[in-house]
């Protein structure tokens, strides 16, 4: 059994591995395309962020890609870097994956930092039978 056990997991972690530094390419470089890649089709994306940003609703991929777009260009990252200590929280339906994330707000010249909860759970498009992970949602709270 613990053969097994340690496959699966191994072979859940190889499926997964891409993803973190997508994500974290796409805070670094204010790159909303990059992380619209990775937002969920099937199901609505939600989204919460504490102030300065103070936004919250469920959105379709595109509207997300808009919101970040909008978000990135107002408040660009000057640091994005995941949880040192388990940056991966598993839950029944997927994985929550832990960052830092620091940003200056332009509109107040102020430094912001927030701890942001990414919620990752496996998606197969229609037809395909392969699945890959998906952002179904980001949260954040202030440092």
């Amino acid at each position: 059994m613990a053969p097994l056990g340690l496959f699966l997991i191994s072979f859940f972690a190889s499926l997964f591995s891409p993803v973190p530094g997508t994500i974290e390419r796409a805070f670094l470089e204010n790159d909303a395309g990059r992380l619209a890649e990775l937002f969920a089709v099937q199901s609505p994306v939600l989204v919460s962020l504490p102030d300065p940003i103070a936004f919250s609703d469920q959105l379709s991929g595109v509207q997300a890609y808009y919101v970040f777009q909008r978000i990135f260009r107002a408040r660009p990252t000057i640091e994005f870097f995941p949880e040192t200590e388990r940056p991966f929280a598993v839950q029944s339906a997927g994985v929550i994956f832990k960052a830092r994330w620091s940003f200056v707000d332009k509109a107040t010249q102020n430094q912001v930092g927030l701890q942001v909860f990414i919620f990752l759970k496996p998606e197969a498009p229609a037809g395909t039978g392969r699945f890959s992970w998906v952002i179904a949602e980001i949260k954040a709270e202030r440092i």
